[in-house]
């Protein structure tokens, strides 16, 4: 199945992250602010965590992680320059770009995972080995908001004298606690 994610999901993300790390090469800033300038570029790009397999791809890494610079695919044929690769970009804009970002802990940016997608042409069995951790993760990440939600809520009865509620509340966050473990 297909993930959707904005146009201005991806451009908040790119814009994010030229903001907060360096890359090896300064021609993928350049290409990268092209990119976020253009609605329907931003559409084709698809940041998945690994492009092994994808027919058109491309690698972009920031200093401080020890992947190769760049690197972009079309089909079999392979280049390790932004330029050639800007220049393709521009020239043909019908099929979709993995994109691969490599930099320090990706998975602890929430502006990260926000984007990231599916890669449709990668083997399932990694899928798999991370579907489970991320079904814990989210169900963790579910069960704290649902916590918060329920102690502002107790506040607020609290503020407003309401003892019914204050105990209907107790009671749910009770519960919550008891699946959090």
């Amino acid at each position: 199945m297909e993930q959707i994610i904005s146009v201005n999901e991806k451009r908040l993300f790119l814009k994010w992250f030229l903001n907060h790390h360096q890359l090896k090469r300064r021609e993928c800033v350049w290409l990268l602010n092209y990119v976020i300038s253009d609605d329907h570029l931003m559409s084709l790009f698809k940041f998945v965590d690994n492009i092994s397999g994808c027919p058109r791809s491309m690698v972009i890494s920031e200093k401080s992680v020890k992947n190769i610079s760049f690197e972009y695919r079309k089909h079999h044929v392979k280049t390790d320059d932004p330029e050639k690769a800007f220049h393709d970009i521009r020239l043909n804009q019908e099929e979709p770009i993995y994109v691969q970002m490599n930099f320090s802990s990706p998975y602890s940016n929430p502006e990260y995972v926000a984007v990231l997608e599916d890669n449709p042409y990668h083997q399932p069995d990694v899928h798999d080995k991370y579907g489970e951790i991320a079904d814990q993760v989210i169900s963790h990440v579910e069960v704290k908001f649902k916590k918060e939600a329920i102690y502002r809520e107790i506040n607020q009865a609290l503020d407003n004298g309401d003892k019914e509620r204050f105990h209907e509340l107790t009671q749910q966050l009770n519960e919550l606690k008891t699946l959090d473990k």
